[in-house]
């Protein structure tokens, strides 16, 4: 069947994963609860599994035991094309392919129109820079976007995300080597598109953290504590 959204609720239930060249579990015995249409934040020292938390929503691990729904539906037993269509994930490693700037973008959603396109570079800050490229959209960007920054990349992916209009929205917030001013484009570019969505984040910026609804400390595959900002410096030795 394929997956109906309602309100793009993500529940893990005794979610478990291994990775087969170890025999340490990743992700041990997690539960917890997204709300739809809010931020939730998941923290904690690398390595304590918050990626491979990320990656089981898409499907690109599956639990070894426990299961995780969506809206109620348990993702195993959903087409998987249709729950990657209801999923962005924006992050630091972007696939782009050989090719123009504008069909790097539409491949997101084929079927866009030129208008949607256009939109969707300017809500992501893309235009500036593209407009600065020797072909503008039409210039070819080189074996996995060569000729681009690590900041350009990353806002052609949120521009990816913007014309596929998925109600879940997934965030890995690498800390690379922005510039201050590249930094806050991405900033701005990312609240616009997760208003009103459902977005989990691995959050490395204060202030994406002070934005959440909700706060997930991991350590070493475990939920170590929940709560927001404020109830965490009172309750977490870990956050704090």
């Amino acid at each position: 069947p394929e997956l109906q959204i309602k309100n793009s609720e993500i529940e893990f239930k005794n979610v478990s994963f291994k990775y087969k060249s170890t025999n340490e579990k990743a992700i041990s015995n997690i539960n917890l609860k997204i709300e739809g249409g809010k931020i939730t934040a998941l923290v904690g020292q690398s390595g304590s599994g918050k990626s491979t938390l990320l990656n089981m929503i898409p499907r690109i691990y599956n639990p070894i035991s426990g299961s995780i729904k969506i809206d109620d539906q348990d993702l195993t037993k959903i087409n998987l094309m249709s729950l990657r269509k209801q999923i962005s994930i924006v992050d630091q490693n972007t696939t782009l392919f050989d090719d123009t700037v504008f069909n790097n973008i539409k491949y997101a959603q084929p079927d866009s129109s030129n208008e949607e396109i256009m939109q969707a570079a300017k809500l992501s800050m893309s235009e500036e820079f593209i407009n600065n490229l020797e072909n503008g959209f039409e210039t070819k960007i080189g074996e996995n976007g060569v000729k681009l920054s690590g900041g350009e990349k990353q806002r052609l992916s949120i521009a990816r995300a913007f014309l596929k209009k998925s109600n879940i929205i997934l965030l890995d917030e690498a800390t690379s080597s922005l510039d201050s001013d590249t930094e806050e484009k991405i900033q701005k570019a990312i609240e616009e598109l997760i208003h009103d969505k459902t977005t989990i984040v691995i959050a490395h910026r204060l202030s994406t953290v002070l934005n959440s609804e909700k706060i997930y400390v991991m350590e070493k595959g475990r939920i170590l504590d929940s709560g927001n900002h404020d109830e965490l410096l009172e309750k977490s030795n870990e956050y704090k």
